[in-house]
């Protein structure tokens, strides 16, 4: 048997400078191989790096924070952009003013904005007394029951903090001029409208049963299943929900038809709020005891 001897390829750089013909032992397979790397390599469109570094780019983060008041059961919601640092708070607390001062502090966010899903009647709003210590501005649902807010959101509208869209979506019924926001498409905060296995009264401030009924099931029960809901309060502990086990396991909507659900919120019986012959009158003014 005759032995040729082939002389070994060119370095190849494409491996780091390393010889390609050491990895294989049978001459005449790594002289094939190394041809067709090669070959291979020259028919490849080098991606320009620019689109490689976006591949790997990390994608603008919201950051998300559910805050709670024991003693009116609410919860305050602190939505900001990671990257621009720029904050907005939903629903927030008069006796919670310094926690959420604290927090933002912490985080090194600029409160831009503090929203209202609608007037409450079970605690203060916290707005009047964050805009004289941060300058933020205060967004109140149109139609709502005030003229001292910076501005008015509309049905559909979108509010922007840095990268993070919130999207306003009317639903009266608790009040009647009620508002949920969709953050970013995926988390949902639903107010009164809607609770985890409950929603909200509609026996005072112009509530009404048949419209919270037509909101909840035309609008927000539309949404993906998967979306997630928030709620302004909960009695029992509960943090989060879903379209989706709302729709199921819902107790006020579930199985209910239009009229079935008005009868029954029409005889609940509740007694009125602790706070709400303070409450309302004061969120009107924005916070002003």
């Amino acid at each position: 048997m005759r032995i040729v001897k082939y002389p070994p390829p060119k370095r190849s750089t494409v491996y780091g400078g390393g010889n390609l013909w050491k990895t294989t032992a049978v001459e005449e397979i790594r002289v094939q191989a190394g041809n067709l790397a090669q070959d291979l390599l020259k028919s490849l469109n080098p991606i320009p790096y620019a689109v490689v570094e976006n591949w790997f780019a990390p994608k603008p983060a919201m950051l998300f924070r559910q805050l709670f008041d024991k003693e009116s059961s609410t919860y305050t919601y602190l939505i900001a952009d990671s990257q621009t640092k720029e904050a907005i708070l939903i629903d927030p607390v008069l006796e919670q003013v310094e926690r959420d001062i604290q927090i933002l502090r912490e985080l090194g966010l600029t409160l831009r904005y503090c929203l209202e899903t609608h007037i409450h009647a079970d605690h203060i709003t916290a707005t009047r007394q964050l805009k004289s210590l941060t300058g933020c501005l205060s967004i109140m649902p149109e139609n709502a029951q005030t003229t001292c807010a910076d501005s008015y959101i509309a049905d559909g509208k979108m509010l922007h903090i840095g990268n993070v869209q919130i999207q306003a979506i009317a639903t009266p019924g608790h009040t009647d001029s009620h508002m949920a926001y969709l953050v970013n498409n995926t988390h949902l905060l639903t107010g009164d409208a809607l609770f985890i296995r409950g929603c909200g009264r509609t026996d005072f401030q112009s509530g009404d049963a048949g419209l919270l009924y037509d909101a909840v099931t035309q609008k927000l029960f539309t949404l993906p299943d998967d979306t997630l809901v928030y709620p302004a309060h909960d009695y029992q502990g509960q943090t989060v929900s879903t379209i989706g086990e709302e729709k199921r396991w819902n107790p006020r909507f579930a199985g209910h038809s239009r009229s079935q659900f008005m009868e029954l919120m029409d005889n609940l019986n509740l007694p009125y709020p602790k706070k709400m012959s303070e409450a309302v009158p004061a969120n009107q003014h924005g916070g002003k005891v």
